[in-house]
């Protein structure tokens, strides 16, 4: 055990044992405080370097927020035959054999503290602009102080995961509000509101309560959430929150509001603006409610977001290409972004990224390298990217980095062998263009996902074989699952593929669609979406569906027209239930054509599940629910199991190109894109769709998926033609089946970035 817990200064820095000076201009500053952002940090310390981590929460946030008394294992994520990488000292300390998760968070914070690794928590950050040829400027927030701060670094690594704190989509400047609690003590003296129906809204205004009652402020925590009651917490949290509502007498709790905007009073201070009550009376215009609050005083317990947005701000883009045409990160084998000198580790890789020398090449030439999200592969890309730096700063022009890693394989449960996470390539150059050889045998694990949809357990598959899942005498149980049957569904393996079949369950055995792919639904098939049921009929040559609430009461009967049609929440042609949130409001597509019935998940929230009978075949990344649980399939090899070392070399010679060259500066104008619905004209950037130009220039437009799906949003092209990037297959179906439309001349605003001026109308959809 450690001898003390870590302290942090009042600016959120970490206090070390001994003085350490971080200069004007770091080497590295490293951005996520988690197991990636650590071994980047500790390998930098062993070569010289001067490094700072900053983190937006806390070190190993990721960990610390798993289930209490969670057992970390080094093998998570199919690492059995995956080793630690050998290096120095600090590096050899992250090794470790399963381990609580509790001591785990708490043993690597000290590793901070003893071997002075500077690091400061409660920073967010906000933006990054190039300097010069030689460092960056990162502007971030300091919730701590509740100021702005600003770090130079001549390299910079982000490593925030695969989820960042989802922000506000209001007006106004949203910069200064907190996104979890970091401190109670510092919102002593004012009003506070908290934003938020989770249990870690809860836990924030029962700690905020007990700060101002503890230190004599009369002031009161308002807590604000949409729902009509109390939000659903834990037993535990509910009866703090009774306790603190009851003993404090400072809690004010507003059920049906929601913050609308962030506006600037006459103080010329910002305040975001809560709608507390709306009346709506006839004859009269409908009155509101506000109560306002200094931003510096808010937080907002919203949930997390993939930071997609974040990266698009910073100039990193991910790209759509490789083998499967999908939507990746893209890195240099060095894993270096589009922007020259910052670096993409960690989960924000997984499960795969698309890697290329030269940016300016097609997408689709790009090699797709899968990436396992478990805490070895974050350590491995720490002290690789490290490497990379080190030998960067030295001077040099190519880049040539090994690693080695360590004999011996540390104890933990069996599994299959899986694949690594880079390109381990025994005594070989990584190179770009050749094909891998093909793996000899797969590998397969289900991958637990939370209803979040974090992976949080992996069981590997027999091969050739079958794997029983259910609540007792299987190969996989949950004991405490009510709504499993004890032998409940299997996964088998043959020459042919893997199948999914229920063994007879009671509950039912749920696949979930693939977003934007049709899937053939037949006669008695069942499938939910949301909270709602749909049971087709084929009766001769007409089909139907019936359509039942969760508790099995059928509301209608509908029959399909020879055509598609978008159901959901809010659909144009059929409203399930408006008052069920779990429904998108474009959930589904349905499609009658030569007499077979299609559906097409229109990238829903919650997804759409398809009630399996007897067996379907699955492949990888497949999901699908038995029980209270969510599985993923995810299929591996075993090529690289025997490496020992790894050497990555950057190819001399090839020019690599970022977009855009600066950040946070005006980039460079594509043209002018004109609404005719409004008449007005706006400028547009490179990389930027119609749809990013009208929703942040406040066009009305209606866009859901924001991924040529859904169809929400198409427009018509009234000149500008030969301005436009090719349409793709995905687009022209959507266009054709979902919004009726002409491909070409109309195009979807999501999918469409003008590479000149253009005149388009958006279509009421």
């Amino acid at each position: 055990m450690m001898s003390s817990n870590v302290e942090y200064l009042p600016d959120g820095m970490l206090v070390l044992n001994s003085q350490v000076q971080v200069p004007e201009v770091l080497d590295m500053l490293v951005v996520g405080g988690g197991p990636a952002g650590t071994a980047a940090a500790f390998h930098a310390r062993e070569l010289g370097l001067s490094v700072l981590v900053i983190d937006y929460d806390d070190l190993m946030k990721r960990i610390r927020d798993y289930s209490k008394e969670k057992l970390i294992l080094p093998d998570f994520g199919g690492g059995d035959q995956m080793k630690f990488p050998k290096d120095g000292k600090l590096i050899s300390l992250l090794h470790f054999s399963p381990i609580d998760k509790d001591e785990l968070c708490q043993r690597w914070k000290h590793y901070y503290r003893d071997n002075t690794v500077p690091a400061q928590v409660g920073i967010e950050l906000l933006g990054m602009q190039r300097l010069n040829d030689a460092a960056w400027e990162v502007r971030t927030w300091n919730h701590n102080t509740k100021t702005d701060q600003l770090y130079r670094a001549r390299h910079v690594v982000v490593a925030i995961g695969r989820g960042v704190p989802r922000r506000f989509d209001i007006p106004g400047n949203t910069d200064g509000i907190a996104y979890r609690l970091v401190d109670a003590s510092t919102y002593v003296g004012a009003p506070v509101l908290v934003i938020g129906g989770g249990t870690s809204a809860a836990e924030a205004v029962i700690a905020i309560s007990n700060a101002k009652a503890k230190n004599g402020d009369s002031t009161a925590v308002y807590w604000s959430y949409r729902g009509e009651k109390l939000p659903k917490v834990s037993k535990a949290i509910a009866e703090m929150f009774f306790d603190a509502y009851m003993g404090n007498g400072n809690i004010r709790y507003y059920p049906n509001s929601e913050p609308v905007a962030v506006v600037r009073a006459n103080d010329q201070r910002d305040y975001l603006s809560l709608r507390i009550d709306r009346r709506c009376i006839p004859g009269r215009p409908n009155e509101t409610a506000h109560l306002e609050f200094p931003k510096e005083f808010c937080v907002a317990c919203i949930g997390e977001d993939i930071p997609e947005k974040l990266l698009n701000s910073l100039g990193i883009f991910m790209l759509t290409g490789g083998p499967s045409n999908k939507k990746r990160m893209g890195v240099t084998p060095l894993l270096e972004t589009q922007q020259p000198n910052v670096y993409l580790i960690g989960d924000l890789l997984s499960p795969a990224h698309l890697q290329t020398e030269n940016f300016n090449l097609d997408p689709q030439t790009f090699q797709e390298v899968k990436h396992r999200g478990n805490i070895k592969a974050a350590i491995i890309d720490g002290v690789l990217v490290a490497k990379v730096i080190g030998q960067k700063l030295t001077g040099k022009q190519e880049i040539n980095v090994e690693l080695e890693f360590e004999d011996e394989v540390q104890p933990a449960i069996e599994k299959a062998q899986p694949v690594s996470v880079v390109s381990m390539i025994t005594q070989q150059t990584v190179s770009l263009g050749k094909k891998q050889a093909v793996p000899e045998k797969p590998q397969a694990f289900l991958v637990r996902l939370t209803l979040a949809g974090v992976e949080e357990d992996e069981f590997p598959l027999t091969i050739n074989g079958v794997t029983s899942i259910g609540k007792k005498f299987c190969d996989i149980v949950f004991p405490d699952d009510d709504f499993l049957a004890d032998r409940h569904a299997s996964v088998s393996h043959t020459t042919e593929g893997f199948y999914l079949r229920d063994d007879g369950s009671e509950t039912g055995v749920f696949l979930r669609a693939r977003e934007g792919k049709s899937l053939e639904i037949a006669s008695s098939d069942l499938v939910r979406l949301g909270r709602q049921f749909l049971l087709f009929i084929a009766d001769n040559s007409q089909w139907s569906f019936k359509h039942y609430d969760q508790v099995g009461n059928q509301i209608q009967r509908f029959i399909l027209p020879q055509k598609t049609i978008v159901i959901g929440r809010e659909a144009p042609d059929l409203i399930l239930d408006p008052q069920d949130m779990t429904l998108s409001r474009r959930h589904l597509s349905i499609t009658l054509r030569d007499s077979k019935i299609f559906i097409k998940d229109l990238k829903s929230v919650n997804g759409t599940y398809l009630k399996v009978r007897n067996s379907v075949h699955i492949e990888d990344g497949d999901e699908f629910r038995v029980g209270r649980q969510a599985f993923r399939l995810s299929i591996q090899t075993d090529r690289f199991s025997s490496a020992k070392s790894l050497i990555i070399k950057s190819t001399p010679g090839v020019t690599k190109q970022p977009f855009p060259q600066v950040i946070l500066e005006l980039p460079k104008k594509e043209g002018v894109i004109t609404f005719k619905n409004t008449g007005n004209s706006f400028s547009i950037t490179k990389g930027q769709t119609i749809c990013d130009v009208a929703e942040k220039n406040g066009v009305p437009i209606i866009a859901e998926c924001h991924a040529g799906i859904c169809g929400s949003d198409p427009v018509r092209i009234l000149s500008g033609h030969k301005n436009l990037n090719p349409i793709t297959d995905g687009e022209r179906e959507t266009l054709e089946d979902i919004c009726n439309v002409v491909p070409g001349e109309c195009r979807l605003a999501c999918m469409v970035k003008p590479m000149g001026p253009v005149e388009v109308e958006i279509l009421q959809q």
